[in-house]
């Protein structure tokens, strides 16, 4: 990974009263930053033993890219209204890469980003499969409408809780530049609700990014239609 990788740690000490309420809060943080451009991992922590202390972590592939992050109106607004929430002042330190960072395995081909789909769903894992998607980036879950950001979260999130089973296999695959598009044939189980069981064939498409990850910006089981 790129030596410009900027990473932090920060520590939250919440009033009492309003410790449920900072810790919902630091987790829709987290969830919003994972999909913005950049994030390489948020996640947030409550000290075992002190449950009014937070400690969250975050990484970010550019300095650019925390800074943009540190810009958002979500983050600007918790900023300035802090000290409704915290026993005392945030601390916030931010630290270097001082070793080299493994390389993760990125497909060269984007056919394969079906089968890293895939293994999320069959993880039931919602952060690989929101990792998958690019920023921004629109899922079609009804024919004639799209969702994004917060709203595909929570779309996928109910989802899985039907447990569905799904596979897929890439029909076939163009790719012109830094954008390629798939045709899928899939098939999808879930139990107990059979109008949402079948068989079809999707329209995708992925685009590559600054760092060379091929990532979905639309997901479209119903493109043949």
């Amino acid at each position: 990974m790129s030596s410009e990788i900027q990473s932090a740690v920060g520590f939250a000490h919440a009033r009492p009263e309003k410790a449920e309420e900072l810790a919902t809060l630091l987790v829709s943080f987290a969830e919003r930053s994972r999909n913005e451009e950049g994030c390489l991992g948020s996640w947030i922590n409550q000290d075992a033993d002190d449950p009014t202390l937070f400690v969250f972590y975050e990484i970010w592939a550019t300095r650019k890219d925390l800074a943009r992050h540190i810009a958002q109106p979500y983050m600007k607004e918790f900023l300035a209204g802090r000290d409704a929430y915290l026993a005392k002042e945030l601390e916030v330190r931010p630290l270097h890469l001082t070793g080299p960072a493994e390389e993760a395995a990125e497909p060269a081909d984007p056919a394969e980003m079906n089968q890293r789909y895939l293994d999320a769903y069959a993880a039931r894992d919602v952060d690989a499969i929101m990792a998958v998607y690019a920023p921004g980036a629109a899922a079609v879950w009804e024919p004639g409408k799209a969702v994004s950001g917060d709203e595909h979260r929570a779309a996928v999130t109910e989802f899985l809780k039907r447990e569905p089973k799904l596979s897929a296999t890439v029909r076939e695959s163009y790719v012109a530049g830094d954008t390629a598009a798939l045709v899928v044939d899939w098939s999808i189980e879930v139990p107990g609700s059979p109008e949402m069981t079948g068989t079809g064939r999707g329209l995708d498409v992925l685009k590559k990014n600054a760092r060379g990850e091929w990532r979905y910006v639309i997901t479209n089981p119903f493109g043949s239609q």
